[in-house]
């Protein structure tokens, strides 16, 4: 795979969006189940376990659907431009990047200096 498709890739506003929804899914899920945990031990009351909770399930429920939907556009950018030869390897690929990114990724790309 090419460098300069890769970064062309991550230049894209779709892809970027792609990761932040992810993000913002993962850390939905982790601070409602921390509520959940602190619910348990009774170091929270039941009043603000649902206070907080029911934003997160929002949000976690919004960024999942962002995510089928920046899928979709990035499978369509795929089709036209693949990253490899097969299917299987091009799944591999995008799914290394994306996990790379995930970490990796600057929240505001074009905020940096070049």
């Amino acid at each position: 795979m090419s460098f300069a498709l890769v970064a062309e890739i991550r230049d894209r506003r779709s892809y970027q969006l792609h990761v932040l929804s992810w993000r913002l899914a993962f850390a939905a899920a982790a601070l409602a189940a921390l509520t959940q945990v602190l619910r348990a031990n009774h170091l929270i009351g039941h009043l603000a376990s649902v206070v907080v909770v029911v934003p997160l399930v929002a949000v976690f429920c919004g960024s999942v659907c962002l995510v089928l939907v920046t899928g979709a556009i990035q499978a369509a950018h795929f089709s036209a431009q693949p990253l490899g030869r097969g299917t299987v390897q091009r799944q591999i690929r995008f799914s290394r990047m994306l996990l790379v990114d995930l970490v990796t990724l600057p929240l505001n790309p074009y905020g940096r200096r070049k």
